[in-house]
């Protein structure tokens, strides 16, 4: 999945949506996943959210259809977790319609984080279960349910063996990550992400699990998004879901349940500027799908589903933008800068330096908040080759292939430079001069005091000690070869992790913490497994989560 300069100047000329969506294919969230997603792969950049007065407020409910449907599992969303949810659901012999809102299936996530496969067991890599449970917990200051996390760590490892199987047919593998950086700063980092590819890319897994599922009897309507679920009274049982085709509805009988695999709500507007200020006012870019409209929360909660009350959203520190952007819900002026997550020397817009910018990718957007104009500016020289291969990053951040073997990419070195030469540079959002003084002048930010951070960040560098923030010495690389680069970072905004509540079940809960039966979700439509911010070091959590909730969802509402 790696792009080279002569595919990335194929379509150095296309739009900014298609640029911008080169990052959210590919990225982690998913998923990060984000991971699972119903959307047809656009982003927000020439899209606008589906309006809404009040997101809260349910609607009078739906009574005339066009016609009904009859089914055993109903799956809303035919993204990552929904796909997998199918799949099992129809492997142990349940009658499993899909509907989606879009007109395509999502795309996926590459990175697929699991506990246990025997891959792993086969590569020697021993993983203390309890400790990587103990590290996600510990970024949300433990404000989730252990529970969750204890499911997905006890469970990837069998999602992936399952996988591995389904996607043997179609030509493919699974590959199992075996390098975890250098590991020597604060944050511990773990090799458990997966990737699926073929002998000549990493691939998506969305397109493999859809033919599966189809084989197996699935339907999947495609634009047939859900409006409403069917809680009589919004009491007892959820029985089904009332859906749009054109401009008419159809009632969606489920006789065993309906699963909830929308994505999230990170592509409407109204509800992030209401449930999530901060990341609606510290983001200039996004790479979240235009389908990620809440659908599944927003139903859920108008039944009486409960949600959890932490706003979360996984935030990428690569909103590249133009000097003079502003942060405050414009997500249209920036674009994904895939660079931004090297940890380059960081400045404010004082040209002072104020971070490690060793840290997490949200972790850099957060420390932002507290500058002046919630940006900041990054710089690098004409050795950033040279840096970047011993700054050794992991994930999707990564420049260089990882030694492991896998394919998994969004841009190389090769890549890494056409798109800033042919995309990034002329719009504006890197910047080059010979000078530092010239480099300033060009971000908009006071030149003596650039030219002063500079010099003390190079003096740190050849001491070999970061005296002023705690960087990794082997990270502190002095900038000294013009031409210089810089370009203005905001937030990339990728997906929502605050859902509905839920148990081991995955059942959805109501407010006084019981199940409401019939109703399931997985993927971002779920909740209780985040808080704060993502851990983005645990590389694929997040898909990981979402493929094995889906993966388990489909047996238990199989079963019943």
């Amino acid at each position: 999945m790696g792009l080279s300069r002569r595919d990335f100047i194929k379509g150095a000329a296309a739009s900014a949506v298609g640029i911008s969506s080169i990052g959210f294919l590919a990225s982690c969230a998913a998923g990060t996943s984000t991971a699972d997603t119903s959307s047809n792969g656009n982003d927000l950049s020439n899209s606008e959210p589906e309006k809404i007065e009040s997101w809260d407020i349910p609607p009078e409910p739906i009574t005339d259809f066009k016609k009904t449907l009859d089914t055993e599992v109903l799956i809303v969303g035919a993204g990552n977790g929904g796909l997998f949810a199918a799949c099992s659901a129809a492997e142990n012999g349940a009658k499993v319609t899909v509907i989606e809102r879009n007109a395509m299936i999502g795309t996926g996530r590459g990175w697929i984080g699991a506990i246990g496969s025997n891959l792993q067991k086969e590569a020697g890599i021993e993983l203390d279960k309890f400790e990587i449970i103990e590290e996600a917990c510990k970024y949300a200051s433990h404000r989730v349910d252990q529970k969750l996390i204890k499911l997905w760590a006890d469970n990837s490892g069998d999602m992936i063996n399952w996988l591995e199987g389904i996607v043997k047919d179609q030509g493919a593998y699974v590959m199992a990550e075996t390098d975890s950086g250098e590991n020597k700063g604060y944050y511990k980092t773990f090799p458990i992400q997966h990737n699926v590819q073929n002998e000549e890319k990493s691939i998506y897994v969305t397109e493999i699990l859809k033919t599966y599922a189809e084989s197996l009897g699935v339907e999947i309507l495609l634009e047939t998004p859900m409006v409403q679920l069917i809680r009589e009274n919004n009491e007892g049982r959820v029985t089904g879901a009332a859906a749009k085709t054109g401009e008419e509805y159809i009632k969606i009988n489920a006789s065993k349940g309906v699963i909830l695999a929308t994505g999230g709500y990170s592509a409407n507007l109204d509800m992030l500027k209401t449930l999530n200020p901060l990341a609606y006012n510290s983001c200039t870019a996004t790479d979240s799908h235009a389908g990620s409209q809440g659908d599944g929360i927003k139903a859920a909660t108008w039944i009486g589903a409960a949600k959890d009350d932490v706003p979360t959203v996984m935030i990428f520190d690569r909103g590249g933008c133009p000097p003079d952007a502003t942060t405050g819900g414009d997500l249209k002026q920036g674009m994904m800068t895939h660079i931004g997550s090297q940890p380059f020397l960081k400045v404010n817009k004082k040209g002072e330096r104020f971070v490690n910018e060793s840290i997490p990718y949200d972790f850099m957007i957060h420390a932002a908040t507290l500058e002046p104009e919630d940006t900041y500016c990054m710089i690098w020289d004409s050795d950033w080759r040279e840096h970047t291969r011993q700054f050794r990053t992991i994930g999707c951040s990564r420049i260089q292939y990882s030694p492991s073997g896998s394919k998994l990419m969004l841009f190389d070195e090769e890549a890494t430079e056409g798109f800033h030469q042919e995309v990034l540079m002329p719009r504006g959002i890197v910047v080059e001069d010979e000078t530092l003084e010239g480099l300033a002048d060009k971000l908009g930010i006071p030149a003596d005091n650039l030219v002063a951070t500079v010099n003390r960040y190079n003096e740190l560098c050849e001491k070999g000690y970061d005296e002023d923030f705690g960087k990794e010495s082997y990270r502190m690389l002095p900038l000294t070869k013009p031409p210089y680069r810089a370009a203005t970072i905001g937030g990339q905004l990728l997906c929502t992790l605050d859902g509905l509540r839920i148990n081991t079940n995955l059942q959805v809960l109501d407010k006084s913490h019981n199940p409401i039966d019939g109703l399931y979700a997985i993927g971002n439509d779920s909740g209780g497994f985040f808080s704060n911010n993502y851990p983005e070091l645990l590389v694929g959590i997040a898909a990981g989560r979402t493929d094995t909730f889906g993966y388990l969802a489909g047996q238990i509402v199989a079963s019943l």
